[in-house]
């Protein structure tokens, strides 16, 4: 429909921010804005992009980055699907309150627990689960996600 966004890196201010490092305990626009002295009414597209612009252009209380500065570096970088295939069902807990969540590998068609790392945790991920979930060495299927490719559905 639009093929020019096909080679177009896109971000999310949800998932490309480092909430949790900043001392911030939502992500959801109307918390992180109040957080921010901006109080505005919600729902309605104008004024929820009003309100997301003012976010972009805040400074981050711990790294006292711009949030859009780190919107865009994070964006860029290739990320990782780390999916934990036939894992014991005691670790779905441990699993859980690392950040993973249950979804459906679309390449090998199967529910599985999945996160999304950046490169430089991916040895650190993988480590962690030969260690506390298989116990001992378990070929981890790990698919590389494009910039461009991240937000395609």
């Amino acid at each position: 429909m639009f093929p020019e966004v096909i080679t177009k890196v896109w971000g999310c201010s949800r998932v490309d921010i480092d909430w949790k490092a900043e001392k911030i305990e939502s992500h959801k626009l109307e918390y992180l804005t109040y957080k921010y002295n901006f109080f505005y009414e919600g729902h309605r597209a104008v004024i929820d992009c009003r309100a997301g612009l003012h976010l972009l252009a805040q400074t981050l209380p711990i790294t006292k980055t711009l949030v859009l500065k780190q919107l865009l570096n994070n964006c860029h970088k290739t990320r990782f699907n780390v999916w934990v295939h036939n894992a014991p069902y005691d670790s779905k807990d441990l699993l859980k309150s690392r950040g993973y969540r249950w979804s459906i590998n679309p390449q090998a068609n199967y529910k599985a627990w999945m996160i999304e790392v950046f490169e430089d945790t991916l040895e650190t991920e993988l480590t962690f689960l030969n260690s506390n979930v298989y116990k001992t060495p378990y070929n981890i299927p790990v698919q590389t996600i494009n910039p461009c490719d991240r937000f395609m559905g």
